[in-house]
């Protein structure tokens, strides 16, 4: 079903200068403090609440507007995809019947020119068997020999390749190779991705003891206030 977008009521900006006011003395504050001993060390948890208070005045004050243009975006999206994606689709199956029109032009002039190159072949043998024998005649018999042997190996000749369809003005035919894997069991290992997930997994579960070679695992402390995380 068709949306349409006919109006959208904007929520107040937040106040800027208001956000200032909360956001930079604890900034200030943090950039004065030093943790130099146990002291140190326990008076900046209070910093540490301080932040967390701004943070959630801040989004509270900003969090309206932010989720409001979020959803104005989401929408516009939405809307948009409902033209472009049916044309796209569109666009794609007719790109589609060209390339297996055009493919199978190819094909067809490709055999065309294999017929007409072993047409030319038969004929340069042909030609060369005469010649062979003119040369027999002269008494020449190792001429004729190896006209006869160049008869018997001649390769096929390179027929000219012209284009099995038109240019057109605006059109780009680029060729690229593809590739699929049939048996992913032989494939090198440098062709291969680690899974980090899998691997996250096993550590998460097994810390230290998770022992996967090449993998080596370490713990880290992170600290964070319960408020904000």
């Amino acid at each position: 079903m068709t949306q349409t977008l006919t109006e959208f009521k904007f929520p107040a900006v937040p106040n800027s200068k208001e956000a200032s006011k909360l956001a930079v003395p604890v900034i200030d504050q943090a950039r004065a403090l030093t943790i130099a001993d146990e002291d140190g060390y326990l008076a900046s948890w209070a910093l540490i609440e301080r932040h967390d208070a701004a943070l959630k005045k801040i989004g509270e004050m900003f969090d309206p507007f932010v989720n409001a243009l979020f959803g104005l975006h989401k929408m516009a999206i939405t809307l948009r995809a409902q033209f472009i994606n049916p044309i796209m689709a569109s666009k794609t199956a007719l790109l589609g019947q060209r390339a297996k029109w055009r493919r199978e032009q190819e094909e067809a002039a490709q055999k065309q020119r294999d017929r007409d190159a072993e047409i030319l072949q038969k004929q340069q043998a042909k030609d060369l068997q005469k010649e062979a024998k003119r040369e027999e005649k002269r008494g020449n018999v190792e001429t004729a020999a190896v006209l006869r042997e160049q008869a018997a190996t001649l390769p096929p000749p390179v027929i000219p390749i012209a284009p099995a369809v038109p240019k057109q003005a605006g059109s780009v035919v680029k060729p690229s190779w593809k590739f699929a894997i049939d048996n992913e069991a032989i494939v090198p290992v440098e062709y291969r991705t680690v899974d980090e997930s899998k691997i996250r997994k096993v550590v998460n579960a097994l810390g230290s003891a998770a022992n996967i070679p090449g993998v080596r695992v370490w713990q880290e402390t992170s600290e964070f206030s319960r408020s904000v995380r």
